[in-house]
């Protein structure tokens, strides 16, 4: 992929990001295909998926690390907890009897679920309950179907801004300035951190060389001052990128952080 060329989205949504990341795997790697990679398709699939015809450890070139989203956890309309601790309290309290919504096993509204669910003991438990997309899960919100997501701040934000779901805590490791008095997970948990993360890979294969091209080709674009202050404005996170390798060790290190969580939840795809 070279500067000034066509750069085509072609949508192959399911199975946990699999169809996508099957399809660039078994690609030519001319850099003609690549795969916008997060972390159920790219970092974890082997530990959500059996016989899959990819190894997401050794089938992709890490390219870029593209951005990071900050996500908050909102509950329904009448949830009676007002604070992130009272929720914990009656996630306690109440043993299974609550909700939590997500797109799908290995997204990152589940494993920070999850992982927050870990941190409360053996005898924390709520229901996870599967949606096909962030709006789905709003509206099942707004309707009381559901009590809890961890929503990416983007997806969140109208629903937010019309009052509709209640904000009790943001997921990253300090407060954000769209929602300075909302705190911080880890202010009741610390350590417990979770954002979700895009990133750019191709086919294992790719030229050292034309990995650095496209590389240069994204970072370039990232650096544009309207783009960087639209992903600020829209979506309060800041592009990343860098060189491949930095991207790399963030695939290495999601891979060695999250993997004890799928497999504590013993979580496979529903």
């Amino acid at each position: 992929m070279a500067r000034g060329q066509q750069l085509v989205v072609e949508n192959r949504s399911g199975a946990g990001a699999t169809i996508g990341a099957t399809h660039v795997a078994q690609a030519r790697p001319d850099g003609l295909t690549l795969l916008l990679a997060e972390q159920g398709g790219a970092a974890l699939a082997h530990e959500l998926h059996q016989d899959l015809p990819y190894d997401p450890r050794r089938s992709f070139a890490p390219i870029i690390w593209l951005v990071d989203l900050p996500m908050v956890l909102v509950v329904r309309p009448g949830l009676p907890a007002q604070t992130f601790a009272e929720l914990l309290d009656l996630v306690r309290q109440r043993p299974g009897g609550l909700s939590y919504a997500t797109v799908g096993v290995g997204h990152s509204a589940h494993l920070a679920s999850e992982a927050m669910l870990s941190r409360l003991g053996p005898g924390a438990q709520m229901l996870p309950v599967t949606y096909r997309s962030g709006g789905d899960i709003m509206a099942a919100l707004i309707k009381g179907e559901v009590d809890m997501n961890i929503a990416s701040y983007a997806s969140a934000l109208s629903f937010l801004q019309a009052g509709a779901v209640r904000p009790l805590a943001v997921s990253t490791a300090t407060r954000l300035p769209e929602l300075p008095d909302i705190p911080t997970m880890a202010e009741t948990l610390p350590g417990l951190t979770a954002t979700l993360w895009y990133g750019l890979s191709g086919p294992v294969g790719m030229p050292p060389a034309l990995v650095t091209e496209v590389n240069g080709v994204f970072n370039a674009l990232l650096a544009i001052p309207e783009l960087r202050e639209a992903v600020r404005r829209q979506l309060a996170a800041d592009p990343v990128g860098g060189p491949p390798e930095r991207f790399a060790d963030h695939l290495q290190a999601e891979i060695t952080r999250w993997t004890p969580v799928v497999r504590a939840a013993a979580a496979k795809p529903q």
